[in-house]
């Protein structure tokens, strides 16, 4: 294997055009408020965001042919249960995920705060008791969590945030599918917060309401169907760059020159908030998709984890 020597020379050529505008302010002296980069702060990381990060860095090491990381879909593997294996730093060929979206939020939680850890809480009794977990099932459904946000003031170690703009990198996300159809195979979806990209309106903004604000988050979840479309068009490709999923692979000169994979990952959502009152007013599942949801069809709560 070789390695590509960069020369200081070659590096301020390269950057020359990307930064050509900060580099002649600085030469000029101080930079004016017009080039000061909005602020950039960092977030402090969550232990069950860690221990998330981690998973998927070490399993995209791996090749999708090794079957790793695999999302479970229903109906389809009726004799295994879902398991999240983290292997020891170094060897990502020990990583493993197959799982659907709440019973891999599950493990992740019961990874950072279940028995053996400093925390100790997130157990199976906790989940059962806390977010009714249907009898026979390991793991509380997408429609649970999201029913258990709703009232995370009665919930131990979770504090609700009501509205987009107040979320943080590791909140938790749940949407209810069964209030708008009971033909979905799944009851819902959750997602965990990574950062907040801003915001970007679409055409299809006004069918969840009036001056409602179109937030992007990347996001970490485990999901069959990946956010974002990049073979739709030429626009929704260049949209996609921007806003990407780890589960779609790019082959450039194959066929197809976009491969949709499944498991977990990260990948891009729009949550949007009301124009009065900045409550949860509906989501898009990809930052280029052209269907919306109204909070009214499918119900969204959210919710922090507190260390206290």
């Amino acid at each position: 294997m070789s390695f590509d020597r960069i020369s200081r020379r070659g590096l301020l050529t390269a950057t020359a055009g990307a930064g050509a505008a900060v580099i002649a302010g600085s030469a000029a002296g101080a930079a004016s408020a017009a080039e000061v980069p909005p602020p950039s702060p960092y977030h402090t990381r969550l232990p069950h965001q860690i221990e998330a990060e981690s998973l998927i860095d070490y399993l995209r090491m791996r090749p999708w042919s090794d079957g790793a990381n695999r999302y479970k879909t229903a109906g389809e593997f009726p004799d295994e249960n879902s398991s999240v294996v983290w292997g020891a730093p170094g060897h990502p060929e020990q990583f493993s995920a197959f799982a659907q979206c709440s019973s891999f939020i599950t493990l992740v939680l019961q990874r950072a705060y279940g028995t053996g850890t400093a925390y100790g809480w997130a157990t199976k009794e906790y989940f059962s008791q806390h977010f009714n977990t249907e009898a026979g099932k390991l793991y509380p459904t997408a429609e649970k969590f999201r029913e258990g946000f709703a009232n995370a003031a009665n919930v131990p170690h979770f504090t609700a945030v009501t509205k987009p703009v107040n979320l943080r990198p590791g909140d938790l996300v749940a949407l209810d599918y069964d209030a708008v159809t009971t033909s979905e195979p799944y009851t819902g979806h959750i997602v965990m917060i990574r950062e907040r990209k801003g915001t970007w309106s679409s055409p299809v903004d006004s069918e969840v309401g009036t001056d409602v604000v179109p937030y992007v988050f990347d996001i970490i979840d485990c999901t069959s169907n990946p956010h974002g479309n990049p073979a739709a068009s030429e626009t929704a490709e260049a949209t996609y760059r921007g806003f990407p999923d780890t589960r779609i692979e790019e082959t450039p000169g194959g066929t197809p020159e976009w491969t949709e994979h499944n498991g977990v990952g990260y990948g891009h959502m729009v949550f949007y908030g009301d124009g009065t009152t900045n409550l949860f007013a509906g989501y898009r599942w990809g930052v280029n998709s052209s269907t919306v949801h109204k909070v009214t069809a499918r119900p969204i709560a959210a919710a922090r984890v507190y260390l206290g």
